[in-house]
């Protein structure tokens, strides 16, 4: 069958993600015997998304139609993208444009594929990892569509199913050759990598176990490696960002790809998200020797009563050691706050602040309230505290009864003390402009660490 494949996510801040997830279904598609063509909307002008939408449906021809939806919305607050309407249009733009069948599918539908079927009105949709229900929902399609839909497959209508986690990757690598890895190295500075998927821990506001699964899912230091040093010599880009919810966990796997990248000596630098309980001296050193430019830590908050409510499982003696291990080895570190997280007060709020300034990060990052998702353990909080009747594809945001009276003049106070801060809900050092500049002096990698002082 013909496929095309669409990735409709446009947002550019932090920075312009390559579509990793949607290039690893294409992989799997075409492994099956299918013909895949593929239209990135990240960097089309917003006049001409129709256009190109029609314009890629006429060159491919395609029988079957994937729209890969990676975000609800920018999660930000008070100032909130939403991008049901991109969807909206775009899926007009298929229908107008051919018969085909049009399947729905990515991280954001997977959260609230119910409203999303509804909305968008699509033929099918796939919940979870895509790279074995697609192929699938494909056989059932050229089979007359008769029978049970394969596991993770739904219809307007049709009851939630529980989405099937792979039990591994294989060795076959995402096709990203149907996307562009030089805008993306160009406008976003990096490309990007996964070593694992799945997530263990228990943050209440999070949806990575719903979306990969609660147990880690390891590919082989050598693999990652391997992959690393291809995408190297076949775009030149040696800025990458590693997605995983948590590279530093399980330690030895980390010290193991850590450990095979120095070994290879690749020139590559890069970057990752890191659980700040779990960053030692040692491992700060290793991944520093590896190449990384900077490590984002998931903070959360820095307060004990405060990280208690939020599942994070370390405390704020925790985040000061791993704060430590970074600065002895000279390894950039980003740290980020919530304001409002469940159980803080004005008092605990300020004093997040302070333990903030005090640990000299390289970046400082403070988001204002909590973006509530369905499924999670803060969906029945908030519903429970704030008497929010429906948590789902409308955004709504959690911050602590206890705060909220005074939130507006902490930020306001924060936003004076702290300058240089980042506040995504304000546009405070979150501009697009500052990549911009960045872009065109020759500058890559995350922009924190370009912007580092270290």
């Amino acid at each position: 069958m013909k496929v095309l494949l669409i990735s409709t996510t446009r947002e550019h801040l932090p920075d312009p993600v390559f579509p990793l997830g949607l290039a690893y279904v294409a992989a799997a598609l075409e492994g099956a015997g299918h013909e895949v063509g593929a239209i990135d909307l990240c960097f089309v002008a917003d006049p001409d998304i129709e256009v190109e939408v029609a314009r890629a449906v006429a060159d491919v021809e395609p029988d079957v139609v994937g729209l890969s939806l990676r975000n609800i919305d920018s999660t930000t607050y008070p100032r909130t993208t939403c991008y049901h309407g991109l969807y909206q249009r775009v899926m007009r733009a298929c229908r107008r444009s051919s018969g085909s069948f049009v399947v729905l599918g990515g991280a954001g539908f997977t959260i609230v594929p119910d409203e999303f079927m509804a909305l968008l009105d699509a033929d099918y949709g796939v919940v979870g990892e895509g790279e074995e229900a697609m192929p699938k929902l494909l056989a059932h399609i050229a089979g007359g569509a008769r029978g049970p839909l394969p596991r993770g497959v739904v219809t307007r209508g049709s009851p939630r199913t529980v989405p099937r986690h792979l039990p591994d990757w294989g060795t076959r690598r995402p096709a990203r050759r149907l996307f562009s890895a030089a805008d993306y190295a160009e406008k976003g500075g990096m490309l990007n990598i996964q070593t694992r998927r799945g997530c263990p821990f228990g943050c209440i506001h999070c949806t990575y176990p719903r979306l990969e699964g609660s147990r880690f899912r390891l590919r082989p230091a050598v693999d990652v490696a391997d992959e690393l040093e291809h995408v190297i010599e076949e775009t030149g880009v040696r800025h990458f960002f590693f997605v995983d919810a948590v590279f530093n966990h399980p330690r030895e796997h980390a010290l193991d790809l850590c450990g095979e990248l120095a070994r290879r000596g690749l020139g590559a630098s890069w970057t990752c998200y890191a659980n700040p309980g779990r960053l030692d001296r040692e491992l700060a050193g290793q991944m520093l020797k590896a190449g990384c430019e900077g490590v984002e830590l998931g903070t959360d908050a820095l307060v004990d009563e405060v990280l208690a409510s939020l599942g994070k499982g370390f405390t704020f003696a925790d985040v000061q050691e791993s704060t430590r291990s970074c600065l002895d080895v000279g390894l950039p570190f980003s740290h980020s706050i919530f304001l409002g997280a469940p159980d803080e007060d004005l008092d605990r709020a300020r004093l997040a602040i302070d333990r903030l300034a005090s640990l000299d990060a390289d970046s400082s990052l403070v988001t204002i309230g909590i973006r509530v998702l369905p499924g999670t353990a803060l969906a029945d909080r908030a519903q429970r505290e704030l008497g929010i009747e429906r948590v789902g594809l409308d955004p709504v945001f959690y911050v602590s009864p206890a705060l909220a009276p005074h939130l507006e003049r902490l930020v306001e106070d924060l936003v004076a003390e702290h300058p240089s801060w980042v506040v995504p809900g304000l546009g405070r050092n979150y501009d697009e402009r500052i990549q911009e500049v960045l872009r065109r002096s020759g500058k890559r990698g995350v922009v924190w660490t370009v912007l580092s002082r270290r």
